[in-house]
């Protein structure tokens, strides 16, 4: 054997245990990059359901509705959303928000009334996550706790900035407003408004 091939097989028995002494620190780094990313996604997925100040003091204002029978319980839209809805507050300026199924913003209007219809969620494929097919004019079916139905024609829809809120607004008069998180990490919104037929 000569002394070339000697030295090109000794320099890749170094090199082959340089790699090996580097697995640990690559894993390493690697697994700090992934936590990294999902501590980011955590925090954009919770800003994006933040209200702005204005926005907030117009909702703590408002009574929250004393007629238990017309709260929305479940939203539906054929191929796309069959879901219960529960009733969610303002805490801290944030709004909760269910894990499991879309939460209707007890400070704002309830099917049947005037004003903004708040029903917002997560964007997984069970809760809301199926309104980013929406095209528009879809017909929406909210059911309230009295049993009635209350059908809904998509009219606007709309990827936004988290400090663009002006659909969050109250209304003058009944509107349904559909909300999720959308883009790279949650960090924008996905708005669906809709007109009562």
């Amino acid at each position: 054997m000569s002394k070339r091939e000697n030295k090109k097989r000794k320099q890749n028995k170094q090199r082959k245990s340089k790699l090996k002494q580097n697995i640990p620190m690559v894993l390493m780094t690697v697994g700090i990059f992934f936590m990294a990313l999902s501590g980011l996604h955590w925090i954009l997925k919770f800003r994006a359901l933040s209200l702005d100040k204005k926005l907030l003091a117009q909702y703590s204002s408002q009574e929250i509705s004393s007629q238990i029978n017309s709260i929305p319980i479940k939203i539906y839209l054929q191929w796309r959303l069959d879901t219960a809805i529960t009733e969610q507050v303002l805490v801290d300026g944030n709004w909760t928000i269910s894990e499991t199924e879309a939460s209707h913003l007890a400070n704002s209007a309830n099917p049947g009334e005037d004003g903004n219809i708040i029903i917002y969620g997560h964007n997984k494929r069970s809760i809301l996550g199926n309104l980013r097919a929406l095209k528009g004019g879809e017909i929406i079916t909210i059911t309230t706790a009295d049993g009635g139905e209350h059908k809904y024609q998509v009219s606007k829809i709309a990827e936004v900035n988290p400090d663009q809120t002006s659909y969050l607004e109250p209304t003058t008069e009944e509107t349904l407003t559909l909300y999720t998180c959308s883009g790279l990490m949650d960090a924008k919104r996905f708005i669906v408004q809709a007109k009562p037929i």
